[in-house]
């Protein structure tokens, strides 16, 4: 196998900056869409909200904690053989599927009997209604990250990055659809568009991924599968956290004001847009190379990598910090002033796009600096880091929204306050490993 080196890294990362760049194109395209068709009305925060808990569980089964545990595990099987990682896969994808039509269906039950027997709100009858219609959708998104997985180890960046194209042109048009309708009944159509958005986003990476899925023998629960259970695990407590701390920001946001959670959603759409383009390109293209560097134990090579990955991103993401300080709101407003969003919601919008502008460096360093525990199967500090940062979030929160009265906006410095507590604690552990640039 050939040797990887940096440039492999900046390669990998440039693919999957070109297919992020279109996705994330046609997402601006769907939220510039939402603002003009319905504004930030009230069940457009509802359906922010709805959406956050259908997929609740899609960072833990599709993204981060499976993602993390998975591609160093593939890559140390695929060392010593390359048919026993495409089984290991084969079995994950089943267990995985099996699993998640579980959860969904029982989930769907539950909703279904609260909204039939329980006495609820209007507004909070209108989120359980659009959780229900959009939690099919959590299937076909997890199994599309175990696919983005797989085709980073493979190197193929491009196909993974681009496909959720498919999701927002379909959400576009479920928007151009409902466009003269009210907003509270064209809601529960959109969500299912969002849902069949997922569905199709899956299914473009399906061809790249079919000749691991048709290996013989299949088995739910493998040996290999189970020795994943463990790193799974203390990374789903990691990212549960997060998943926690995301949905106590809607609802913190919900409770400072109805708008508040649409406010958050147009202001971070901004806000992950370099983070996407250059953190989670980075991040994505070093964990598969680190991975084989420490297994080879190449620490020269693996200190190469992470510094490389540590100064790229710092050389992206301050300029871009300071250009969305000094033009956050003329972007805000050339973005989404248009059709029902209103002079007052791009103010109330910038406002948050600040107090996400603030935490942009960290989070970056955070996900560029996790790999390197994850690679070292070291879940654990990753996973305190985060429970701290989750702590230190509602603590800031409660005091911000619930003591002081502030706004959504607050909800926001606290996330980027929380984000730099996670980056110290994470850069003090690293020290301790022998392939850390000094």
């Amino acid at each position: 196998m050939k040797t990887d080196s940096t440039l492999d890294i900046f390669r990998s990362a440039k693919r999957f900056f070109s297919g992020t760049m279109l996705s994330r194109i046609t997402g601006m395209l769907r939220d510039i869409a939402m603002a003009s068709a319905f504004g930030i009305d009230a069940s457009i925060a509802a359906l922010m909200v709805a959406f956050r808990f259908a997929h609740l569980l899609r960072r833990l089964f599709g993204e981060g904690a499976l993602q993390s545990a998975f591609i160093p595990q593939f890559e140390a099987l695929r060392h010593d053989s390359p048919g026993r990682a495409s089984k290991f896969y084969r079995d994950l994808t089943g267990t995985l599927s099996l699993g998640l039509f579980l959860i969904v269906i029982a989930s769907m039950i539950v909703l279904g009997s609260l909204l039939k027997f329980g006495h609820f709100s209007p507004d909070n009858s209108e989120i359980l209604l659009l959780t229900l219609i959009m939690m099919p959708s959590l299937l076909f998104i997890c199994l599309f990250g175990l696919n983005a997985a797989l085709l980073q180890c493979e190197k193929s960046y491009f196909m993974p990055s681009v496909a959720p194209v498919a999701f927002n042109l379909i959400w576009i048009g479920g928007v151009a659809y409902l466009w003269h309708s009210p907003p509270s009944s064209a809601m529960p159509y959109l969500a299912g568009f969002i849902a069949l958005g997922c569905m199709f986003q899956w299914l473009l990476t399906v061809p790249q991924t079919w000749q691991h899925l048709s290996t013989k023998g299949f088995r739910i629960i493998s040996s290999d599968v189970r020795r994943l259970s463990k790193p799974l695990f203390l990374g789903i407590i990691g990212v549960a956290a997060s998943q926690i701390n995301n949905a106590l920001d809607v609802v913190f946001a919900r409770y400072a004001s109805e708008e508040g959670p649409a406010m958050l959603w147009y202001a971070i759409r901004i806000q992950q847009l370099p983070l996407a383009l250059f953190g989670i390109a980075l991040s994505g293209a070093l964990l598969p190379p680190l991975s084989r560097a420490i297994k080879a134990r190449n620490f020269e090579k693996s200190r190469e990598f992470l510094q490389f990955a540590v100064k790229r991103g710092l050389a992206v993401m301050i300029p871009i910090t300071l250009f969305l300080w000094v033009m956050g709101k003329p972007c805000i407003s050339l973005i989404y002033g248009h059709g029902s969003f209103t002079s007052i919601a791009s103010e109330k919008t910038t406002d948050c796009l600040m107090g996400y502008t603030f935490g942009l460096v960290p989070m970056t360093l955070v996900l560029i600096l996790a790999p390197a525990f994850f690679v070292q199967g070291n879940y654990r500090t990753p996973t305190i880091a985060t429970t701290l940062s989750m702590g230190c979030n509602i603590i800031l929160n409660t005091i911000f929204i619930m003591g002081l009265g502030w706004g959504a906006a607050s909800v926001a410095y606290a996330t980027s306050i929380s984000a730099w507590l996670q980056l110290g604690f994470l850069s003090y552990h690293l020290r301790s490993y022998e392939f850390v640039p000094v």
